[in-house]
């Protein structure tokens, strides 16, 4: 797809009039090479606005990660680029579902001096990458990949400064410039682990294990795994929701269970519990039971999501648990409040969250019914005990929606980027849309 020149339309969603090979079309969406899953919010961030433009980035045709960079000003797209090869796709069918991995979607982040930077095509690597200590192999490798210049995504050279048995990668930058890469060291059975780069990511130190995976000693066909969300916290801090996977190698299923919580003291690189009690690392399942669980959930399934603080520090953050219900947790200074269900009756939810005051939130949220899909903002004022809808920004009958997390530093005019899922066309090529407010 050759875009040239974008209008903005309206404020609700970025409806674009493009020149598409000479001929002007208005559509919703920046691209439509989306691959397989272009986005989801365990890699990410995926976009990031900067310098009063949003760089995007997004899993496109063979799985290979592609870029576009909106002038909010000039109301333009350049792109998209493709930024690199990714060693997961390079056999995928557009029409076989079993082909696409997915694991290597593209993280996007920009440093102190403009340079942007992706970490894409990883599910752990292979074997003949070298000996994995820390984990097991799955495929493909972790790449980073950076811009030759700032603020352009025209050209990209490949660093090799980081491991290649790397999967679910997350970049989180502090206000001192350091770059945390937070991702799982292997394919399920393997560590949480973090490198940290003090010069623009040039250079990254050694994994450091944060979450510990182990055989268990009542089932050896089991081992603890787990699914973990980092995000940026108050001053110098990390905070990381997370949960629990019953890893069976025989039988293997989504069996994920309980929500948990821990924070990165960024001064001395030391782990607290929410209450600020140190923490030993790498944490197991039984010391997570101990001191770091949320919410026990027995056998009922629950799922990642995300995690942000309030101007007092304290953490909200939700799982998707059941039928995947977003549930929202608080804590209140002195104990987890919750669940809180945003939207009863409905599935498949997912998104991110804003929060204005300790007791004023807003959520993204996608969610289905009846063969279609919507994303649009729920919003309590107070702390969760209520809820009430709001816009509906995007919505179709035949189709659902895949959003990642919030766009870094977005703001109204560039909050989530959402992949459209319509299954009519026989293929697995999305359109990619930027909604704004």
């Amino acid at each position: 797809m050759r875009i040239m020149t974008c209008n903005l339309l309206v404020p609700a969603m970025l409806l674009l009039t493009c020149v598409i090979s000479g001929r002007a079309a208005e559509v919703g969406y920046f691209a439509n090479n989306g691959f397989g899953n272009p986005v989801a919010s365990l890699q990410h961030p995926s976009a990031e606005h900067y310098n009063g433009k949003t760089y995007v980035a997004y899993q496109g045709p063979q799985e290979d990660p592609q870029v576009c960079v909106y002038d909010h000003a000039a109301q333009q797209w350049t792109g998209p680029v493709k930024a690199g090869e990714n060693p997961l796709g390079r056999k995928p069918s557009p029409r076989d579902p079993d082909a696409i991995d997915n694991h290597g979607r593209p993280a996007l982040i920009i440093d102190g001096e403009g340079f942007i930077h992706l970490i894409f095509g990883g599910h752990g690597g292979v074997p003949e990458l070298g000996e994995n200590t820390l984990g097991t192999p799955g495929g493909g490798k972790q790449i980073h990949a950076v811009s030759r210049r700032p603020e352009d995504i025209t050209e990209w050279e490949v660093l090799d400064n980081v491991s290649p048995f790397g999967t679910y990668s997350q970049f989180v930058r502090m206000d001192d410039g350091d770059l945390y890469l937070f991702y799982r060291h292997g394919s399920h059975r393997s560590d949480w682990v973090y490198q940290k780069s003090v010069d623009n990511g040039r250079t990254f130190s050694e994994p450091v294990s944060v979450l510990k995976h182990k055989q268990r000693t009542d089932d050896p066909n089991v081992h603890d795994a787990w699914y973990a969300w980092f995000e940026k916290g108050k001053g110098d801090t990390i905070t990381v929701g997370y949960v629990y996977h019953r890893c069976a190698i025989e039988g293997h299923a989504k069996d994920r269970v309980n929500g948990y919580f821990m924070r990165l003291d960024c001064a001395d690189d030391s782990w607290e519990t929410v209450q600020g009690e140190p923490l030993q690392i790498p944490v197991t399942k039984e010391y997570a039971d101990a001191h770091t669980l949320v919410c026990d959930t027995g056998t009922e399934q629950c799922n990642h999501g995300t995690n942000r603080v309030d101007s007092e520090g304290n953490p909200h953050l939700f799982f998707r648990q059941g039928s995947g219900q977003v549930r929202y947790y608080r804590w209140s200074g002195t104990a987890w409040q919750g669940p809180s269900v945003i939207s009863p009756g409905h599935k498949g939810q997912d998104g991110d969250f804003l929060i204005e005051s300790p007791s004023v939130v807003r959520f993204l949220l996608t969610q289905g019914g009846d063969g279609g899909g919507e994303v649009g903002w729920w919003e309590t004022t107070d702390g969760g005990r209520t809820w009430e809808q709001g816009a509906r920004l995007i919505s179709s009958p035949t189709a659902t929606f895949d959003v990642d997390a919030l766009v870094r530093n977005g703001g109204p005019q560039a909050r989530m980027v959402v992949s459209e899922i319509d299954e009519r066309g026989g293929d697995f090529y999305r359109k990619v849309y930027l909604l704004s407010d």
